[in-house]
């Protein structure tokens, strides 16, 4: 299997400055530069028309000597634009990268890909997206039906444990409390003798760098351990699944779960990671989110069901890349999730990744390295794949994103269980079930 490559890949080209990048591609000549003969403009000194005095033979004259010029101007432009077609097309196959698609099992990815396209917002399921994006990474060898019966019986825990509070089911709050229940705290039907134990982390290998599987909601429910990626989308499956709206929300190497009260005046933020009610401040306190993807509502925002659905498309282009490495098909997966949200940073880092791999492909095609990168002016689709590439980065530096070391990561992981934070932890939670709607 082939590991993800690094975000932001740009070092592989240190010698590559945007900011000196001379602008090389040929230019269109403009009309303007040519003589311009109109039947208003006649300019005499370019027509020498025969001595006559028939106006209407002079006229004739005129017209066909302005529709010859006219005829050559054309043929000029047309050979200058025959000189550029032949300058962009000087180079092998557009640089387009060799393709993934005849390795073993990546049919199963276009067709994940394909299932993903018709699932519309109106009808669009989490769980049914999420099986798929998992299932082409498994090639379709796991059965929908087995996967659909243990969230419908999850479901029907979380409803009959709802029943049992005396919780208003109608109450978004109380749906979404108990969710947050069920992944912290151990829960018990009492009547039935029906016992879950909380959801916990799994700190081994938790961006899936060798097994990519280690992201997904299977592994979760199979080890009862998952990480910021899978248990995000287990809550949200089961939202779905006892009617609850809670929305997903980012932060740089993070996802977290945001909800509303019953009258949409307050949201709470649920860090799956540690099972703790948190605020915005603990977000914040890690020093990486940015003015700039705060305005942007890139992290710390909730989701739509749309940019949800983006999200997504990113998840099964990581899998992908993965299992396979970058080709076009990324980048058609890619373009669909910012087609749904142009502001997605994580689409835009697969991208620039994307971008940085064309430019070292087409580098490698033309023989151009570090000593002799001058050559690339004799290039022309090699200078707009680097430009390209430069806007892919900028792009993300605009939308406010900084990138989270491992470390660092762990660490303000860590900082959730400060006591300050567990205090804060401990009054949400009381502060909510004495707020908790119950049935009248």
């Amino acid at each position: 299997m082939k590991k993800i490559i690094s975000f932001l890949l740009l070092g592989v080209f240190p010698f590559l400055n945007a900011q000196v990048l001379p602008d090389l591609m040929p230019k269109t000549p403009n009309a303007s530069q040519f003589t311009n003969y109109s039947k208003n403009n006649l300019g005499s000194p370019t027509i020498s028309p025969l001595n006559t005095t028939n106006q209407s033979v002079r006229n004739q004259l005129l017209i066909a000597e302005v529709e010859r010029n006219q005829q050559e101007q054309q043929m000029r432009e047309k050979q200058a634009q025959a000189l550029i077609d032949d300058a962009l097309h000087s180079f092998p196959e557009n640089y387009s990268l060799p393709s993934y698609g005849d390795e073993a099992g990546a049919n199963y990815y276009r067709k994940a890909f394909e299932k993903l396209r018709n699932l519309s917002s109106a009808d669009f399921s989490v769980k049914k997206a999420i099986f798929a994006i998992e299932n082409a990474f498994y090639e379709e060898t796991e059965n929908y039906d087995e996967f659909e019966s243990t969230i419908k019986q999850t479901g029907d825990f979380l409803r009959e444990k709802m029943n049992e509070l005396g919780y208003d089911s109608k109450s978004n709050l109380a749906k979404n409390f108990l969710l947050f229940q069920f992944f912290s705290d151990t829960l018990q039907i009492e009547s039935k003798n029906l016992k879950h134990l909380p959801l916990t982390y799994d700190f081994e290998d938790y961006m899936g760098k060798d097994d990519w599987s280690k992201m997904f909601v299977k592994k979760l429910l199979e080890t009862g351990k998952g990480q910021c990626n899978s248990l995000p989308q287990l809550y949200l499956i089961l939202a779905e699944e006892i009617g609850a709206e809670a929305n997903l929300a980012l932060s740089p190497n993070h996802s977290y779960i945001k909800f509303q009260d019953d009258e949409k005046w307050k949201w709470y933020n649920v860090e799956l990671t540690n099972g703790m009610l948190t605020t915005d401040a603990f977000i914040l306190q890690s020093g990486y989110v940015k003015a700039e993807a705060l305005q942007n509502k890139v992290y710390m925002h909730p989701l739509s069901k749309q940019q949800l659905q983006s999200h997504l498309y990113m998840n099964l282009a990581l899998g992908y890349i993965g299992k396979y490495g970058y080709d076009e098909f990324v980048n058609e997966m890619i373009s669909k999730a910012l087609e749904l949200n142009p502001s997605n940073v994580q689409a835009y880092l697969i991208k620039s990744n994307y971008a940085t791999i064309k430019v070292k492909y087409a580098l490698d095609r033309l023989g151009i390295g570090k000593e002799n990168f001058d050559e690339i002016k004799q290039h022309p689709r090699a200078i707009q794949l680097y430009k390209n590439m430069i806007a892919q980065y900028n792009m993300v530096d605009k939308l406010g994103h900084q990138e989270m070391p491992p470390d660092e990561y762990q660490k303000w992981l860590a900082s959730v269980k400060e006591e300050s934070n567990k205090q804060q932890n401990i009054e949400l939670k009381t502060k909510l079930n004495t707020i908790i709607p119950v049935k009248q």
